[in-house]
């Protein structure tokens, strides 16, 4: 599978699938059938990048912040740099980021980011799509620790990823990442694009799956798409 570069205006993704069952021979086929070749398009998420935009600036527009939150720059990061950010919820009540994407739900996401704080301080991730909300909550320290969900949101379009203090609280944050997949990858920075490709559509008209054993098949097919979705205001 090819990755998007800075300077691109497309990106496209060679596949080879090898050891397909039947279900998914007969899935992929009818969803072939259903875009109607390279006719309809479709909506990609990289599972191997950042879904998100601005992960290490909480301050930009694509993260809707609580009206009492303040946010500082420049701070030591995990990475041995500097960009991470200090958080102070002065509200009395829990406040903090959500991010919307372009992601649809039904399928699994995992939404990390890493944390740190001179007191122990509650923290609570959050995925949400279609009016239904997963959560789990952790606890700060001293050192860096990278913190994680992951889960299933309900069907939908769009999913929402957040982050929520408690009233009082100030925590040191940096890099948040939301995957397409069970678990948290290696960490990728990004900028006002995050790793949703809308406008996705197959690059042929045929899709030629061949059988390799019992129940057992293969089949290569090309996805072609105009680039990742810039976030706008």
């Amino acid at each position: 599978m090819s990755a998007p570069d800075s300077g691109a205006t497309g990106v496209s993704w060679e596949l080879s699938l090898a050891g397909l069952s039947e279900s998914e021979r007969a899935s992929l086929q009818a969803f072939f059938e259903q875009m109607r070749g390279s006719l309809n398009s479709f909506t990609v998420v990289d599972p191997a990048d950042n879904l998100l935009a601005f992960s290490e600036d909480l301050t930009q527009p694509c993260w809707a912040p609580g009206p009492l939150l303040t946010v500082a720059g420049g701070v030591a990061d995990p990475l041995r740099g500097s960009a991470a950010q200090q958080v102070t919820n002065t509200a009395q009540t829990t406040q903090g980021f959500v991010q919307q994407t372009n992601a649809p739900g039904g399928c699994y996401y995992s939404f990390s980011v890493y944390v740190r704080s001179e007191t122990p301080q509650v923290i609570v991730l959050s995925q949400s799509c279609n009016g239904s909300v997963l959560q789990k909550t952790f606890t700060s320290g001293q050192k860096w620790e990278r913190i994680a969900l992951s889960g299933l949101p309900a069907s939908g379009s769009g999913v929402s990823f957040g982050i929520q203090l408690t009233s009082g609280a100030t925590v040191q944050l940096f890099g948040a990442q939301a995957e397409g997949q069970c678990a948290a990858g290696v960490y990728k920075r990004t900028g006002p694009t995050g790793a949703v490709y809308e406008d996705c559509r197959f690059a042929q008209d045929d899709l030629q799956m061949v059988a390799t054993g019992p129940g057992a098949y293969r089949c290569s097919f090309r996805i072609t798409s105009a680039g990742a979705v810039t976030w706008k205001a």
